[in-house]
C-alpha cells in the first residue's frame, strides 16, 4: 500500500504567486460570483490569502462543518478513483502552484484550482451532499462507458463551469471560473447567451479541456441538479 501524499514545503516566490493569485482573483468576482460561493469562501478561514494553505487545516474546517476532507493527489486521477473518493466525502488536490506566466489561465488544475475553486462550495450543505451522490452514483456505474461520459459532462458544465440563478440574476459558480482570472472575463462577457439547465442538455454535449469554454449553462438551484442526477440514474436500472 502507497504511504500517504504529503504537502511539501514552499519558498517564498511560491507564496508570492498564491498571494497574487488569490488577491486579484478575489477582486474579480465582485458581482460576477454566485453569493453561495462567496459565502462559503468567506466561511472558509483555513484557505488563507497571503500564503499557500495547508491542506490538513483545511480538512479539519471542512471536517467541523459537512463532514468532507481532501485527499492530496500527484495530478489527475482515474475516474473510478476520482468517483470512489467522492463517494467517501473527500475531494481530491494537487500541491503544486503555477508559475506566474500562467496566472490568467491554466490547463491543467494546480492548487489554487483544487482549492480556491472547489472548496468553499464544500462547505455548503446541499452542494456538499450533491457531490457525495455524485461520487456514489459514479461509483455504481462502474464499466458502463456511456453512464460514465454523461456524468463527466454534468461535473464539467455544473461543477466546473456552471452559473446559477440568484435572484432573477445569472452568476459565476464553477471551480474553473472561479479559480481562471481569463476564464471570468470570458464567461462572463458570454452570460447572456447561458444555456438553460437540463440534464439531457448537459449529457449531450461534448466538452473540450484545452482550451476556453464555449459553452456555459444556467442552473436554476442544487436541488434541482440532484433531482434530476437521481431520476437518471434510476432510470438506468
Amino acid at each position: 500500500m502507497n504511504a500517504p501524499l504529503i504537502q511539501p514545503l514552499y519558498d517564498d516566490v511560491q507564496h508570492g504567486t498564491w498571494a497574487l493569485l488569490y488577491g486579484r482573483q478575489r477582486e474579480n468576482l465582485t458581482g460576477k460570483a454566485a453569493q453561495l460561493y462567496l459565502e462559503s469562501l468567506d466561511q472558509m478561514s483555513a484557505l488563507t490569502a497571503s500564503t499557500i494553505p495547508r491542506v490538513d487545516l483545511m480538512t479539519e474546517q471542512l471536517q467541523a462543518t459537512t463532514g468532507w476532507s481532501l485527499a492530496i493527489v500527484p495530478g489527475l486521477i482515474p475516474v473510478d478513483d476520482f468517483f470512489a473518493l467522492l463517494a467517501q466525502r473527500q475531494f481530491c488536490t494537487s500541491t503544486w502552484v503555477r508559475r506566474r506566466d500562467q496566472l490568467d489561465y491554466l490547463e491543467e488544475p494546480d492548487m489554487f484550482h483544487d482549492t480556491f475553486g472547489h472548496v468553499p462550495p464544500l462547505m455548503n450543505p446541499e452542494f456538499a451532499l450533491f457531490m457525495q451522490r455524485f461520487g456514489e452514483i459514479g461509483v455504481s456505474l462502474r464499466g458502463n462507458e456511456q453512464a460514465v461520459i454523461a456524468l463527466q459532462r454534468l461535473y464539467w458544465f455544473f461543477v466546473e463551469f456552471g452559473f446559477v440563478e440568484e435572484q432573477s440574476v445569472s452568476k459565476a459558480f464553477g471551480a474553473g471560473i472561479m479559480s481562471s482570472f481569463g476564464e471570468m472575463e470570458h464567461a462572463w462577457d458570454q452570460r447572456t447567451d447561458l444555456r438553460k439547465f437540463t440534464l439531457d442538455g448537459v449529457m449531450s454535449t461534448p466538452f473540450t479541456t484545452t482550451e476556453i469554454q464555449t459553452t456555459y449553462f444556467l442552473v436554476q438551484d442544487i436541488p434541482e441538479v440532484i433531482r434530476e442526477m437521481e431520476a437518471w440514474h434510476a432510470s438506468l436500472a
